[in-house]
């Protein structure tokens, strides 16, 4: 599935939520933009939570390698296209997900690429809140799941959209996309196997 550096002329407001969007600012989700067909009724809001503070953190917490966050930066600086543009509402924290929620009182909130770490007030709100992973859950859940798998040489995976729960990674599995990683190719190359997997899921559950 390529890229483009173009993203999709279909973009609507909130005319009646149904389903909430909450995508990654990276290429890999201008991607999902372009692919997707939003229907009148889908709000796309883009979470730019991410930032040095917290990649300091998964670093000392042992949560993410030095070579392995080098190895992700240089996957996303080299795939074309850029990241989403101003033009959709953004959320950097969950109290922004909260009013998010309250504005638009959306019938389900779908999650791709977002870094936002989900707490007990967002779940609490009572709408069905689930997860896209682009790698087999619980065994591959969490960051580095693509190195994971690959060091493992478990090649046979699926994307799963999951319920979310209090512990990332480990709900109850609503759908699935399979793919197979490549253990003769790049780690960018089995990056872009599993998340175009994740695209086709979001796509299949989004325009449903």
């Amino acid at each position: 599935m390529p890229n483009s550096t173009h993203e999709s002329e279909t973009y609507h407001g909130p005319m009646g939520v149904n389903t909430l969007v909450i995508l990654g600012n990276d290429k890999i989700s201008s991607s999902a933009l372009i692919h997707i067909k939003l229907k009148e009724d889908t709000k796309v809001v883009i979470d730019r939570s991410t930032n040095i503070k917290r990649i300091l953190k998964l670093l000392k917490r042992r949560s993410l390698s030095p070579f392995l966050l080098c190895e992700m930066a240089l996957c996303e600086i080299s795939r074309s296209g850029k990241s989403p543009s101003r033009k959709y509402d953004s959320i950097y924290k969950n109290q922004d997900l909260i009013n998010e929620v309250k504005k638009n009182s959306p019938e389900r909130i779908i999650l791709f690429r977002a870094g936002l770490i989900i707490n007990k007030d967002v779940i609490s709100l009572g709408v069905p809140l689930l997860n896209l992973h682009c790698a087999r859950i619980p065994e591959f859940g969490g960051i580095g799941s693509i190195a994971k798998a690959l060091k493992n040489k478990s090649f046979e995976q699926e994307a799963t959209l999951h319920r979310v729960s209090v512990k990332i990674d480990e709900g109850e599995v609503i759908d699935t996309e399979k793919f197979t990683l490549n253990p003769n190719a790049s780690y960018c190359e089995n990056e872009t196997i599993s998340y175009n997997a994740g695209i086709r899921l979001l796509k299949r559950i989004v325009e449903q």
